[in-house]
């Protein structure tokens, strides 16, 4: 076999094997992109199941508030959240459109929705004529059974839910191993096509390049030649390089994919892939080092009415804002998240006391509340923010953070731009 033919032999080989690799690594990529996909439409439907149950409460919440004080503004979250309900149950109904053992328990949820808004309403207008009447309807808790059966369907729904998360977890976690085990498979093999390559290239051209060299030299000197020196020998050398390059590019692929998953596309902060388990590390952590965790909730007020009159660009700006300033002003150990909308989570992690959490988050929300310009916008916004501390509050990392949202939500209902502490 000639130098030519073997050269191009060698090098179809690596072209060839080149391109299988590229397409299979793609391939494998997609796979993975796509559960991904599935963990993220999880979370989403966890999250809204989370904000029907929140609405039912609002409703029920603002129903109590009017007939205990007869104070109409407690109506306001009453006929808001009545009118989310169904809104929010029809989003169910799409996100879970695939499982038809979600869906019955969806039609047997709705059923029960109904009757407690049913029984709000009618306490409502009986409060109206006979408001005696009306109080001791509420006293007399008729409307209790409709809200534990509500809550008792979330909770099988949302451990449904739960357990689809952790098989689809699995999944994608497998998917990146598997990824994984074809790189190192991969890089031996082009380390091996490589390294061959390498031999045959010295053997063929730069080894009898350098005989002859030396031959030249000899014969200019007037030396006898001998067949022996120009016979080639095996040894390797090519392509390490575009070896090299590949395999940097795969791994940089596999480090964007791993970015892509657990950051905020828009504010370059933590989404909440992994909120749940650095809440509940975090919370391990303090109490082996004798130390509180604390997770603030923190909401814009006035968001939708910002992005409404100035636009969602402006609104954009303000997010990533609001992101950066709380990145810069948050000590190293710990963590800033953004949990969706207009809403930030603070992961605090080992404080020394009970008290300094309050100094802390106080830092924390004067330094976002600066005035905020954007072409020749100033705007001053003002933050609600709920604070919850563990072991205080819970020492169950979902505990911890649904009091930490309650006490935001507390904030805005009472008086908006304060701090709350569940």
């Amino acid at each position: 076999m000639t130098i030519k033919t073997r050269l191009k032999l060698l090098l179809g080989t690596l072209f060839f094997f080149s391109i299988a690799n590229i397409v299979f690594v793609y391939f494998l990529e997609s796979r993975s992109e796509s559960k991904l996909q599935w963990v993220t439409h999880t979370n989403q439907v966890l999250q809204t199941s989370g904000d029907l149950l929140n609405a039912v409460s609002d409703a029920e919440t603002g129903q109590r508030g009017y007939l205990l004080t007869g104070q109409s503004y407690y109506l306001e979250p009453y006929f808001r959240s009545r009118d989310e309900i169904k809104f929010i149950w029809e989003e169910l109904k799409t996100l879970t459109s695939d499982n038809q053992e979600q869906q019955i328990l969806l039609d047997e949820l709705v059923e029960d929705i109904d009757n407690k808004l049913e029984e709000l309403a009618f306490s409502i207008d009986l409060y109206n004529d006979q408001p005696a009447e009306a109080l001791k309807l509420v006293r007399s808790n008729v409307g209790k059974k409709f809200m534990d059966n509500i809550r008792r369907h979330l909770l099988v729904f949302n451990s449904e839910e739960k357990r689809l998360l952790e098989q689809r977890k699995g999944d994608y976690r497998e998917a990146r191993a598997y990824i994984t085990m074809m790189i190192v498979i991969e890089t031996i093999v082009m380390l091996f096509l490589a390294f061959f390559t390498m031999i045959t290239i010295n053997r063929t051209l730069f080894t009898p390049l350098t005989k002859l060299l030396d031959a030249t030299q000899k014969i200019e000197q007037g030396k006898q030649q001998d067949v022996v020196d120009y016979l080639p020998r095996d040894e390797i050398g090519y392509l390490m390089g575009r070896f090299y390059k590949m395999s940097e590019s795969i791994h940089q692929r596999h480090a964007d994919l791993h970015t892509k998953a657990h950051t905020d596309e828009l504010t370059s902060v933590n989404n909440r892939f992994n909120l749940y388990a650095d809440v509940e590390s975090a919370i391990q952590n303090s109490q082996i080092e004798g130390t509180v965790t604390a997770v603030c909730f923190i909401g814009m007020d006035g968001f939708k009415s910002i992005n409404d009159e100035l636009g969602h660009e402006f609104g954009d700006i303000l997010l990533q804002t609001v992101a950066s300033r709380l990145k810069r002003t948050v000590r190293t150990t710990d963590e800033v998240y953004r949990y969706g909308g207009d809403e930030f989570v603070v992961l605090l992690q080992s404080v020394r006391a009970e008290e300094e959490v309050s100094t802390i988050v106080n830092a924390l929300v004067d330094k976002i509340r600066h005035p905020i310009t954007h072409k020749g916008h100033q705007l001053n916004v003002r933050f609600s923010t709920g604070v919850a501390i563990s072991p205080k509050d819970s020492t169950d990392a979902m505990v911890l953070l649904d009091n930490a949202d309650k006490a935001m939500y507390r904030a805005k209902q009472t008086t908006k731009g304060t701090v709350e502490f569940y």
